[in-house]
């Protein structure tokens, strides 16, 4: 697939691919296999090296999120010891060399390039026995359909895990996020493990710790946190469940038939390698500060099956005196949008395009990738008025309202 496409439709895919190397720096021996792997025979530039060696303690607050949230949830799967995990999104990650070898089945889950990358490290680092207990699979979060396939053939209860996903999402596809879960808790049993709902005021806990009075630093950091949302081209903690008071944020997960139970993060956190040489005592405040904060581990309070809308997901495209009509049924999502770019692409090269009409009336669901993807389409038309986009459902159009694509698009 493009890669260039995949980083355009979503622009924070690439920034996974520093996390390995960052572990690595932590001094992980399975993230410097995997690291080793991944450079082999190839151009340097597909992955985004880091320094060895971080000494600005504003960079030092941001890289120790990473170590943070990583340790801490593995402390907390330490205790919950699943039989079966689902890491969605799983990213460059040592969890399935860990898992395996430890014999525990894992199953990551995440766009078609990450798995690739991730297969092929998986392939060579592993035996051939430990191999049985590793599946790498493209799956949408918000998609339960792809996320169930994920699982398929593999039985029992699931533990299911989501690092750094939930503050990138729309309130669509948080809805769409919670379904999906339902969906899959509900057919297996189980449980869903994340720090994300919390792991933001780590950031500003550590923040405060690390620049211990000088207003230099908070001003830097506060700068550079800025710069970082406007890189990433996404509205990071935007959605509703994200932004409530933490105790609406509970009200709202337990509105959707979960319940939340909260795990002390100051407990469960590790040593840091990232902050070890800022000075003394300083993990011991960073925990006792953290003592507010928990990671979620949500459960069903019911497990009534509901199902889920199972419609395929189908394009078909007619170019006839210039105008391309493009019919999709199903989902728009983060697996399916580069699918409507490259058709856009493949439809023009056979013949001029002077105009594009795109008919959503069997669309079930759009994600914001596909939101983006239409958008390619218009930038690469050059005009929104050669772009039509028709038979919008009530519920996809609530989509392109509350995310503003509306005004783009339409």
């Amino acid at each position: 697939m493009d890669e260039q496409l995949l980083k355009e439709i979503n622009p924070v895919f690439l920034t996974a691919r520093s996390s390995v190397y960052r572990y690595a720096s932590f001094g992980n021996e399975t993230a410097k296999q995997i690291v080793a792997f991944l450079e082999k025979d190839r151009p340097k530039e597909r992955f985004m090296q880091v320094p060895e060696r971080i000494t600005d303690p504003v960079r030092k607050i941001f890289v120790s999120v990473l170590e943070a949230r990583y340790g801490t949830m593995e402390r907390i799967l330490d205790d919950e010891a699943p039989a079966l995990l689902l890491d969605i999104p799983c990213g460059y990650t040592m969890r399935p060399i860990e898992y395996a070898r430890r014999g525990i089945r894992y199953v990551g889950a995440d766009l078609p390039a990450t798995i690739a990358d991730m297969g092929e490290a998986v392939d060579a680092l592993l035996s051939e026995d430990e191999k049985r207990f590793v599946t790498m699979t493209s799956a949408d979060a918000t998609n339960p359909n792809s996320v169930k396939a994920a699982l398929k053939g593999i039985s029992g209860s699931v533990c299911i895990t989501t690092e750094g996903l939930l503050s990138y999402f729309t309130d669509s596809e948080m809805e769409a996020m919670f379904e999906t879960v339902r969906s899959v808790l509900s057919e297996r049993g189980g449980c869903w493990i994340t720090p994300d709902r919390e792991i933001g005021d780590y950031i500003r806990i550590t923040a405060g710790i690390v620049a211990n009075g000088d207003k230099e630093i908070m001003e830097r950091f506060i700068q550079q946190r800025k710069e970082i949302s406007k890189r990433s081209k996404s509205n990071v903690n935007t959605n509703t469940f994200m932004t409530l008071p933490l105790e609406e944020s509970i009200k709202w997960a337990e509105q959707r038939g979960f319940k939340v139970e909260r795990l002390n993060m100051g407990k469960y956190l590790p040593d840091l390698t990232s902050l070890s040489d800022l000075r003394e005592g300083l993990m011991d405040e960073l925990r006792e500060a953290c003592m507010e904060l928990c990671v979620w581990r949500l459960t069903l309070t019911d497990r009534e099956k509901k199902k889920s809308r199972s419609s395929e997901f189908s394009i078909n495209a007619h170019n006839a005196a210039g105008v391309l009509t493009v019919s999709i049924s199903g989902r728009l999502d983060t697996l399916t949008a580069p699918r409507l770019v490259t058709v856009f692409e493949e439809e023009s090269a056979k013949m001029e395009v002077q105009r594009v009409c795109i008919d959503l009336a069997d669309l079930d669901y759009i994600s914001s990738a596909g939101l983006r993807s239409l958008l390619i389409i218009r930038k690469r038309l050059g005009s929104k008025e050669r772009l039509s986009v028709i038979n919008i459902s009530q519920s996809v159009m609530e989509i392109f309202e509350t995310t503003g694509f509306a005004e783009l698009l339409l």
